[in-house]
């Protein structure tokens, strides 16, 4: 990532990381190209989220496939909910904090995470599964308010898993050595505690390692481009997203 990032060092308190913010947001602002860069990918984010309450409602009504999990087979079901919440969030809200120092990492993270999303909506659409037979329900608070917007649980929005999805792009946008460290045992703790909790198969934790690498790699690939270029390809991403929404809204 080092030829989108100053090598400065990290602000060492609270008001010099708030000083040092301020000045390089205040100066990446007076860039038009990151401005509308950062412009469309936040009203992608914000225009479809409304959306996703009716959109996984309707995923849950469908029947889809049961797949044989040789890993789940041999793992008791328990309810882990406390930790694997504590984890991602603490570390979402660790890594945030380290990429708000740089604005132009925030902005490949949004633009990552707008094309992670709508590839995780289209898998989910086209890969239709049965949870696991013996489910734990998982509670995420966050998700169920901000996401779900159901009182009855969302147990179909299986592949490919989000919240391990989440860990792989912390482990992405965390940059020293011992950040990506534990960015990597508390990524595979998630993965093994989703699998513990039974609410995912062991092909949603995998696959969410391909597409959430994918998404990076087309993110850093249109980041470099100029702002015609990175915007035009964002909105054929909202056209994706807008059909999986439509065909979503046809399931009975």
């Amino acid at each position: 990532m080092n030829d989108i990032l100053t090598n400065t060092k990290p602000p060492k308190t609270p008001k010099s990381y708030l000083l040092v913010v301020q000045q390089r947001w205040q100066d990446a602002l007076k860039t038009n190209g990151f401005i509308i860069k950062l412009l469309t990918t936040l009203s992608i984010a914000f225009f479809a989220a409304p959306q996703f309450p009716p959109y996984f409602i309707n995923i849950q009504k469908r029947e889809g496939a049961y797949l044989s999990d040789f890993v789940l087979n041999h793992l008791p079901a328990v309810d882990v909910s406390t930790p694997i919440f504590a984890l991602i969030y603490g570390m979402l809200i660790f890594m945030l904090c380290r990429v708000l120092v740089k604005p132009q990492l925030f902005l490949l993270f949004t633009i990552t995470f707008v094309i992670e999303t709508v590839l995780r909506m289209s898998t989910i659409y086209f890969f239709p599964l049965n949870p696991p037979l013996d489910l734990v329900h998982l509670h995420d608070t966050f998700a169920e308010l901000l996401i779900y917007g159901d009182k009855e649980p969302i147990t179909k929005d299986l592949f490919f898993s989000g919240h391990t999805a989440t860990m792989v792009m912390i482990w992405l946008f965390l940059e020293k050595p011992w950040e990506k460290a534990l960015a990597v045992v508390t990524g595979v703790s998630i993965a093994v505690l989703l699998l513990i909790q039974h609410v995912h198969y062991t092909a949603d934790v995998i696959g969410a390692f391909f597409f959430t690498a994918l998404s990076y790699v087309i993110a850093r690939y249109i980041n470099k481009q100029k702002w015609q270029t990175t915007c035009t390809v964002l909105l054929v991403f909202l056209v994706l997203l807008e059909t999986i929404f439509w065909l979503g809204s046809k399931i009975v």
